[in-house]
């Protein structure tokens, strides 16, 4: 049917725009971080399920604590 392709031909076209936004997306969620808390949700979840994991802004308080107590090898 002519109007079955016209609509898979529409799809093909939004889909590449969309995934591309995705995966802008994901990259700077990635390079800033903010897929850290997702990650650390799913562990949660994952490897102890008994327990409720942290809120994010107790999350990151812990993680800014640590960063500040052991600085390691970072530039400032």
């Amino acid at each position: 049917m002519v109007t079955d392709t016209v609509a898979e031909s529409r799809s093909g076209a939004l889909g590449a725009p969309g995934r591309a936004w995705r995966a802008i997306v994901w990259y700077v969620r990635g390079v800033t971080g903010e897929s850290r808390y997702d990650a650390y949700v799913a562990h949660e979840r994952a490897a102890h399920p008994d327990r409720e994991p942290m809120a994010p802004r107790e999350y990151w308080r812990c993680v800014y604590s640590e960063q500040d107590a052991n600085p390691g090898a970072r530039c400032c």
